[in-house]
């Protein structure tokens, strides 16, 4: 017996959907150990390596170096930074930190 039918259309748009797949090799701790240096190459490479330690996992992988460093020029935009040794702060409860006048 078929159920009552239904005139709605049920389609999934798939046009968002991204699709991301890692590969990760997986060594225990014992294997790291004997193969260090032949891992650091293969991560050098950019392989991500997964070394599992008891129920533990730790991933070895290459940093991404722009990254690693923070670009501050763009949120810091202070005249006289050359003079930022001799800057001198005081904290007021009612204003927060202020510059201090000399």
């Amino acid at each position: 017996m078929e159920g009552p039918k239904s005139n709605l259309d049920f389609r999934v748009d798939s046009s968002g959907l991204q699709l991301h797949i890692v590969h990760m090799k997986y060594v225990t701790a014992s294997e790291a150990r004997k193969n260090w240096f032949r891992l650091l190459d293969e991560t050098a490479q950019g392989e991500v390596i997964a070394i599992r330690r008891d129920s533990k996992k730790l991933i070895l992988k290459l940093e991404d170096e722009e990254a690693s460093i923070p670009k501050y020029g763009r949120l810091l935009r202070v005249p006289d930074t050359d003079q930022a040794d001799t800057w001198r702060w005081e904290w007021n409860p009612s204003e927060g930190l202020r510059p201090k006048d000399e």
